[in-house]
Formats: C-alpha cells, structure tokens, sequence
C-alpha cells in the first residue's frame, strides 16, 4: 500500500449506534451460507472493530468489485486495486495500490483503515440477508467489514 502512516487509528475508536433493519451479526458468528463473489460488486454497508460499530464518514462511498482474481474498488477518495485468492471460506487479498489523490483528512483516515482492513482479512462468509462479510485480524483487534450487492 502506498500511503503514509500519518494518521492514526482514531477513525477505528469512533462508534455510532446500529440504525440499520438488519441484525448484527458479531465476528464470533460462523458464516453459515456459501458466497460466490467471482464477478460481483459490493458497497459497504458496516464496519465493525473489536465489537464496536465503526461510524462511517457520511456520504463515503467505499466499494469492492472482484473479477478473476482480481479485486478493485473505491475506498473513498482513491481507487484501489490488487489481487486475491479464496479457497474454501479462507480469502486472502494481496497487496492493494491506491491512486494518490488527496481527500479531507477524516475521508482518508478511513481509506486508509479500511484498505488495511481489506488487506488483513482472512476469512469470508455471507449471512441470510446476503451480505458479504469479510473477516479481519489487525494488530489493533479483530473485525468484519459487511457488504451490500451494487446493484
């Protein structure tokens, strides 16, 4: 990844209470239902950190996109692009590079935790509402970044 580590990891310190008509699903949940994310488009929906909802910047679009091992997205402000490799429910992102366009400081503090997110993710699941859901293990804490299809 080609961004500085100038910010700190405050953005994974917010939370903001879970509005949203689906359950929560917590990281300790095992994904009980098959994902196919070959040639699909996902938005993110929600963030979670050590248990805690993690507030997303408002009107933030982040994306993801997979096709032939390749994955792709927005993370807010850069796009950003590399590779993957999923066996089974096991899911391994390569390094991402990023554009290096410049966005309001709280915008790329989260680009920045989520493609770190994004890159330490080692397990994917969906659930009964068909949310993608990516598992993830940084040396601050676990997580799950749950996606929505992009229709």
């Amino acid at each position: 990844m080609k961004f500085a580590l100038t910010f700190s990891f405050a953005l994974l310190a917010c939370t903001a209470p879970f509005s949203n008509h689906l359950p929560p699903i917590s990281p300790e949940t095992s994904p009980q239902y098959s994902v196919v994310v070959n040639n699909s488009s996902w938005r993110i929906e929600r963030w979670e950190h050590k248990g805690s909802v993690v507030a997303l910047v408002p009107q933030t679009e982040v994306s993801l996109n997979f096709k032939d091992n390749q994955v792709n997205g927005f993370g807010g402000c850069n796009n950003f692009a590399g590779s993957y490799k999923l066996v089974d429910d096991k899911l391994s992102v390569g390094t991402l590079d990023a554009t290096q366009k410049g966005c309001d400081p709280v915008v790329m503090n989260q680009e920045f935790q989520f493609l770190s997110a994004l890159e330490s993710v080692r397990r994917i699941g969906s659930d009964a509402f068909g949310r993608l859901q990516l598992f993830y293990e940084l040396d601050a804490g676990e997580g799950v970044l749950y996606f929505t299809p992009n229709n």
